[in-house]
């Protein structure tokens, strides 16, 4: 057992249950946001934006980075290995999100209570669709859509990739995760030069995702999870629809359904179809049902730690 590497688990961890995301503090997904500013800038510059142009400005984000912790966290180790610790501590610390996760999801039920326009303005910080026209129903579902996908991006994905390899895997993670949030994107724009960021991702979130779907069915349901795969394929993305079809299985409602995207109607396919319209009640349970996926991946995570890993 490595009591280095356990101790800056259980700090990182407990400091982003603690505190979530500090909005004075630095962190480092802004400077990574920042650097893949600049960066893309000099790539285009370069190679222009080209599929070949968005290969290399992902390995070369991605390298910058991985370079800089490793002479940073050799530094420090060599100076005294409990500062390595603190270092590793701040990196997983910065890479998760539970914290905040929750914090908004849980904003939007209380807007709810409020009024349906707070509602609807609190549920537009974290979905990227069309609010003004949502009723109660609509925010509801969108809460939840959200939740059940953020939960495997901002926390399940970097520490299945933490427990794998280490604080660098759960960097690794961020940064790429990081990159397709900017990068890619089909438009004109993006199309070539953010491919590789977009594939990437969905390579990375490949098993987390379904990980992450039998984390939130429960010990109980979670043989039932190969039959979600008829409702998880119908979302357009390869990886995002397996939280969500779990999480309206596990809360026997329905999500998925019409929304508007730029001022359009759009009728989305609906997972879980003929059961309830989900309420701000559901909203709450879909939390508690985040927080047991999350304690649960925890325990994974410090039980793959002690196992004896060669490259971590």
């Amino acid at each position: 057992m490595d009591l280095y590497a356990i101790t800056a688990y259980t700090i990182g961890i407990a400091l982003d249950f603690i505190f979530g995301d500090p909005r004075r503090m630095p962190h480092i997904v802004r400077v990574i946001g920042f650097v893949i500013g600049k960066g893309e800038s000099i790539m285009v510059s370069l190679l222009g934006r080209s599929v070949l142009a968005g290969i290399f400005f992902w390995i070369g984000i991605v390298a910058l980075f991985v370079v800089a912790y490793l002479i940073l966290s050799h530094l420090l180790f060599i100076t005294d290995p409990w500062l390595k610790v603190v270092f590793d501590a701040l990196i997983i610390f910065q890479c998760i999100a539970f914290k905040d996760l929750v914090k908004h999801v849980r904003a939007v039920k209380q807007a709810l209570s409020k009024s349906i326009t707070k509602a609807r303005q609190r549920i537009s910080w974290i979905v990227g669709r069309d609010t003004d026209r949502m009723d109660k129903s609509d925010v509801c579902r969108a809460a939840i859509e959200s939740g059940s996908e953020n939960l495997n991006d901002a926390v399940i994905a970097p520490l299945f990739w933490l427990a794998l390899f280490g604080p660098i895997g759960a960097l690794v993670f961020r940064i790429a995760n990081t990159l397709d949030a900017m990068v890619g994107h089909r438009n004109e724009r993006y199309e070539k030069l953010g491919k590789a960021s977009a594939r990437i991702d969905d390579l990375l979130n490949f098993i987390p995702a379904r990980l992450c779907c039998l984390l939130i069915l429960g010990f109980r349901n979670s043989l039932h999870w190969r039959h979600l795969r008829t409702d998880a394929i119908k979302h357009p993305s390869l990886n995002a629809g397996w939280p969500e079809a779990a999480m309206a299985k596990r809360l026997n409602v329905v999500i998925g359904g019409k929304m508007y995207e730029n001022g359009q109607l759009v009728q989305t396919a609906e997972m879980n179809a003929g059961a309830p319209q989900p309420t701000p009640n559901d909203i709450e349970r879909s939390i508690q049902v985040m927080s047991y996926a999350y304690f649960a991946m925890i325990a994974i995570v410090f039980a793959v730690t002690i196992l004896p890993i060669p490259w971590r």
